[in-house]
């Protein structure tokens, strides 16, 4: 996945991330209400980019999430959390909809200690100030783009991307990548491992951009993958429309429209001036 030129692709990095839980099926770790917890394993794991980790002691279920050279989901201890011990289970993405006491497997525990009345007030507080969670991802640099929808990776305008998708989710040429970074919209090729090269306008405004996948035949699209655009050199040029672009714009389909029914009502207008010429009196 290379940009024009010597340009490399590469992703955001994320912030730093809480100390983890580690894997302590037997033992306990010590938390506060509104302290931010972590897990963390490495990318040979049997968990997976996508898993979820969930405890009643937290505030929201984490989410795990590419952060090369590891896979990470960041928790909040709740404040309303009452002192005790609770586990803390994994499951994957596909049990979402299931009880959670129900899937997944231990991963350990917490025990949240006793605290005043002031400090689980100070400790709303403090959660209320707390940033959004990223949900940009990290993958390694060898992973073909993109290897989750938020595989944010960075590209110069004017740059190119090659988007790669071997799930055999849709056939050659059945599916079309648009952007609002792209110079046009791409058709995915291949048999079977499908991918397209797509450009990147000189113009395109920087910061984060969505990716949308039609395939033929099925109704709606989704968003399938996002990227940031840097800034463009200052040389940038996009390249000349093509003359497929051209029959595929729309523009230049109502142009041409227009163009023939000028050219039939004037070739019309001459018939007529010519059969009045010849007509017998």
């Amino acid at each position: 996945m290379t940009t024009l030129g010597s340009q490399s692709v590469q992703a955001a990095p994320l912030e730093d991330v809480p100390l983890p839980l580690p894997l302590q099926r037997d033992a306990e770790r010590l938390v506060r209400p509104g302290e931010r917890v972590s897990v963390t394993v490495g990318l040979q794991d049997a968990i997976t980019n996508d898993h979820r980790i969930f405890s009643p002691a937290f505030i929201a279920e984490g989410r795990m999430r590419m952060n090369d050279p590891h896979i990470t989901a960041v928790m909040t201890i709740s404040c309303t959390a009452a002192p005790g011990s609770y586990e803390v289970r994994t499951a994957s993405g596909g049990d979402r909809d299931r009880d959670p006491s129900d899937v997944g497997s231990l991963w350990g525990s917490v025990r949240v200690e006793l605290v005043g009345d002031a400090e689980r007030a100070a400790c709303a507080r403090r959660v209320s100030e707390l940033p959004p969670e990223p949900r940009e991802e990290r993958w390694p640099a060898n992973v073909e783009w993109p290897g989750s929808p938020w595989d944010v990776r960075s590209v110069r305008a004017g740059g190119e991307m090659k988007a790669t998708d071997g799930l055999e989710m849709a056939g050659d040429g059945e599916v079309t990548l648009t952007s609002s970074a792209f110079t046009r919209p791409v058709v995915m090729h291949g048999a079977r491992v499908l991918s397209a090269t797509v450009r990147i306008r000189c113009d395109a405004t920087p910061g984060i951009h969505t990716v949308v996948w039609r395939q033929k035949a099925k109704i709606g699209s989704e968003v399938w993958a996002r990227l940031r655009v840097e800034p463009a050199a200052p040389d940038c040029h996009d390249p000349a429309p093509t003359l497929a672009d051209r029959i595929k714009s729309p523009t230049s389909w109502l142009a041409a429209a227009g163009f023939c029914a000028a050219a039939l009502a004037a070739r019309t207008h001459v018939l007529k001036r010519r059969r009045r010429a010849y007509s017998p009196l």
